[in-house]
């Protein structure tokens, strides 16, 4: 379907090409040359195909690194992350790791960004990675061991790495 697609297309552009020529070398002199000009730079390309049957469900980077900057953010309230942590964010850890953000935030440390590589199958539904904290604040970037944990096809930060990430990004 989608070769079939991409063939009419490319047919209509190159009919429409040639009847531009034309007209475009009856209202020139002498002789016209014509060129081959490329209509199509880029054609879609079919998906990844998926994992093999038995290999690990890794969550990517960009996900993770997603996460990490939705879970220290200082302008959201931690009702709005509860779920950003596996089994949830107790009133305590919330209001304190709150604080803490606000202050780190009011203290010039943040937007921060958040470099996740080596990421590695853990136990079972769960992968751990490297990620590595910067911001204005950081002579260096900050590099901590997380655990993230796999709910029901939903990537979760463990509540010990989620306590980590807050301190190092806080601090």
């Amino acid at each position: 379907m989608t070769v079939k697609l991409l063939a009419a297309g490319a047919a209509a552009v190159a009919a429409i090409g040639a009847a531009a020529a034309g007209v475009t070398a009856l209202a020139s002199s002498g002789a016209a040359v014509f060129q081959v000009q490329p209509v199509v730079l880029s054609a879609p390309l079919d998906p990844p195909p998926p994992p093999p049957p038995g290999a690990p469900d890794l969550p990517s980077a960009g996900d993770l690194s997603s996460l990490c900057t939705n879970l220290t953010n200082p302008g959201v309230s931690y009702h709005s992350k509860t779920g950003l942590v596996a089994g949830g964010l107790s009133d305590n850890d919330g209001r304190v790791a709150d604080h803490d953000l606000r202050e780190a935030f009011r203290a010039g440390k943040f937007p921060q960004s958040y470099d996740v590589t080596n990421i590695q199958q853990g136990a079972p539904n769960t992968a751990t990675a490297d990620v590595a904290i910067s911001g204005p604040k950081f002579g260096a970037p900050v590099t901590r061991n997380l655990t993230f944990v796999n709910q029901g096809g939903a990537w979760a930060i463990a509540p010990d790495s989620a306590q980590a990430l807050v301190q190092a990004a806080s601090s």
